[in-house]
Formats: C-alpha cells, structure tokens, sequence
C-alpha cells in the first residue's frame, strides 16, 4: 500500500478537497499500476518508474530479485522475461575448459527455462583445440604415424606414401622376394624396379629391369622361379656361361642350352 500526501489537492474518500495548512492522506492498493514520470512519483519503497517493452507507457514497479519465465517484468527493466543467468547443461568439470562455456538462459514458449548458445564436450578431432574438454588437444591422434594427420593435423600424405615420424615418406617394396606388393603400387618384387632393381629375389637370383635373373648356370636350380635350369635359361644363361655338367665338372653353356 502506497501513501501519499498532499498540502494543495488530493482525492479523500472519493472526494476532491482543496486543503490549506492541513494535508490529506491518500492510500493506494500495491496490486495497482500507476502511470509516471520519474521514480520520484512512485513514493519510494522501492518502487522505480519503468516503461512498458518497446517504449510503451511508464509505470511504477516493485522489482523482484531476479527475473523468472512468467510473461512479465519482474526486474523491472522494461523487458518480459529477459533472464540474465548463464548456465552450462555439461559435465561438471568440464566449464571453461578446452572449448567448452557457458550459454545463456532463455524463456521458451512454455515459459520454461533452456540454455542456448553453450559448448560443451565434443567428439576430439584434429584441429588443435580440446574439443572434448579434457584438458589436452588432439590426444587420440599419433601425428608421427598417422598418414591423415602427418606432422601436424590435416596433412595427408598420398597413397603411395606413409607416415614416419611426422614426415610423408614414399613406401617402398621391403623384400623382394615374398611375393607381396609391400608398397601397394600395384608392382610386386622385380616388378617394381625402383624398388628392387639390383636386390636379391631368391638365392642366385637379382632383380634386373624389373624381372628376376638367374645368377648362378652352374647349380641345377631355377632360382629365378621361370621353369628353366642353368644353361636352359638362355637370357640369364647365354652361350659361353659356366655350368656344371652332368659328370660333375666345369663346362660352358652351348647353342643347344646344354653344359659341355
């Protein structure tokens, strides 16, 4: 209940008096709003003077504490609803680390309460920042080993290429004499000759101009794998070349690919 007292003219029991040196008492029901011009015409108690939102009509108002989801201004700052609380929906401990803040507390439709606009953990990826809010960065990814993230996050090396210790190095053909394409180019062994020319395919045998070659005529072995023995290998064996004859001793590869 407002009071209001006034020495020239004021409303007393719903009738108007001119008053001298006497004053009249007015009071007035709280649960009423009164238009104004400034907080001085609220009559104190803690009333300010107000506007409606969007510059609407001012008016005295009492202000609560704090602002709640009802539809009305109860801050007192010419705003419905404007709530000023942050808020944070994520695991405790995990504000303000990494990536991770608070957002802002908002009315919905239903005047209940959500919180916008906050960050919270995330699934970690390689950028350079915690995105899971674990107080470490990139931590599930090995940028000495991994061929996606290579040195640093995002650069990948080719197909061709792996990762080693944090630098796209070309893959390479690591035994050339498993019958495995070990550097997935589509060559294997001898036939990858970057790799391979001049290294050993077998025992008595070399990679030479990506095929395998039979070093040894005089040992009664294909050692190059073709189907073909010593002196009837002729373009490892040429005419002239050691061998080993039947009897055991040293001979020449002739024209008929025999060992005389």
């Amino acid at each position: 209940m407002k009071t209001f007292e006034s020495g020239l003219l004021a409303l007393c029991g719903g009738l108007v008096l001119v008053l001298g040196a006497a004053a009249c008492v007015v009071e007035f029901p709280d649960d009423v709003p009164y238009t104004c011009t400034d907080t001085a015409d609220c009559g104190g108690d803690g009333y300010v003077c107000t506007s409606l939102p969007n510059d609407g009509p001012r008016y005295c108002c009492l202000p609560d504490p704090a602002e709640v989801c009802n539809g009305l201004d109860d801050d007192c700052d010419g705003q419905v609803d404007n709530l000023d609380t942050p808020c944070y929906p994520g695991p405790e401990g995990t504000l303000d680390v990494g990536v991770c803040r608070a957002g802002d507390s908002v009315c919905a439709a239903d005047r209940s309460t959500v919180c916008v606009n906050a960050v919270v953990p995330g699934v970690e990826v390689c950028n350079g920042l915690d995105d899971d809010c674990d107080g470490e960065v990139d931590e599930d990814f090995d940028l000495k080993t991994n061929p996606v993230h290579c040195g640093v996050c995002n650069n990948a090396c080719t197909f061709a290429q792996d990762c080693v210790n944090g630098e796209c190095v070309r893959r390479q053909e690591l035994d050339c004499a498993n019958g495995v394409d070990d550097d997935r180019d589509g060559l294997t062994d001898c036939q990858d000759r970057e790799d391979c020319d001049g290294q050993s395919c077998g025992e008595a045998c070399v990679c030479r101009n990506g095929s395998k070659t039979e070093m040894n005529c005089a040992n009664g072995l294909d050692d190059d794998g073709d189907g073909l023995v010593d002196c009837a290998d002729q373009a490892d064996c040429p005419t002239a070349t050691a061998c080993l004859r039947e009897d055991g001793g040293a001979g020449r590869c002739q024209v008929n690919r025999v060992c005389l």
